[in-house]
């Protein structure tokens, strides 16, 4: 066996220079202009697209493919509203009787809306003009008529003038059984107090409501689309 050590030279600076700069690579330059520009990028397509879906027709389909009925509606947002007792409504003159007579649209807020078979519904009042229209109503509206046609008996025990013609006891009997089942299934549970507490249970006042903040749709939004009673909805666009 051989005793000799294996013998290395040492490279030459030149060498050594070549061996190294052959194994790395400089790392590239970070660019603050190239970030900028990327981010800048990313942002305008993420505004760009919010902004598209927004303008989309809310569609949500339902199991069956068609669509939900709610979506041909405008959002409608909550508002807080206080609760007051008010002449406009309460009594029985002229004034009183048109400004229940104006909360609910002619056609009683019946819409027409094309195509309707898009949607998760049942048929609707065919129109004799078109057969790829349909008549359907709003509940609310529906509500509010009921209640008009119960006003007008209570007006009719108060002062006598005569009650209109709302389809008979069992109209109404249907009306008053239908705003019990509306109010059941909107259940609001804001929270009330009385009008006036003293010291004794006894003596406090009643629980009327009066000055009790809600949390509401908003009516103006409902009635602005009540109002467009008549103006055909289109099932593609929502207009």
């Amino acid at each position: 066996m051989s005793t000799d050590k294996e013998r290395y030279s040492r490279l030459e600076n030149e060498d050594l220079e070549e061996e190294v700069g052959y194994h790395t690579k400089n790392p590239p330059r970070f660019s603050l202009f190239k970030a900028l520009s990327y981010g800048g990028i990313l942002i305008l397509f993420i505004l760009l697209t919010t902004s598209a879906l927004t303008l989309l027709p809310r569609r949500r389909a339902l199991r069956n493919g068609r669509w939900d009925p709610q979506t041909m509606l405008p959002t409608i947002p909550k508002v807080s509203v206080e609760f007051h007792m008010t002449k406009k409504y309460g009594q029985y003159n002229e004034e009183s009787n048109s400004a229940w007579d104006e909360l609910v649209p002619v056609k009683h807020g019946l819409f027409a809306l094309k195509d309707p078979y898009r949607y998760d519904l049942q048929p609707g009042h065919a129109d004799p003009e078109d057969e790829n229209v349909a008549w359907f109503g709003v509940s609310v509206f529906h509500q509010l008529h009921c209640l008009r046609a119960l006003r007008d008996l209570v007006r009719e025990l108060k002062t006598g003038q005569p009650a209109r013609e709302w389809g008979g006891p069992d109209h109404l009997e249907h009306c008053l059984d239908y705003i019990r089942q509306g109010l059941m299934c909107n259940a609001d549970t804001t929270i009330e107090w009385p009008v006036f507490v003293k010291d004794g249970f006894g003596s406090d006042g009643p629980i009327t409501g009066e000055g009790i903040a809600h949390q509401c749709r908003d009516w103006n939004a409902v009635r602005e689309f009540g109002m467009k009673t008549g103006e055909l909805i289109d099932s593609l666009s929502g207009k």
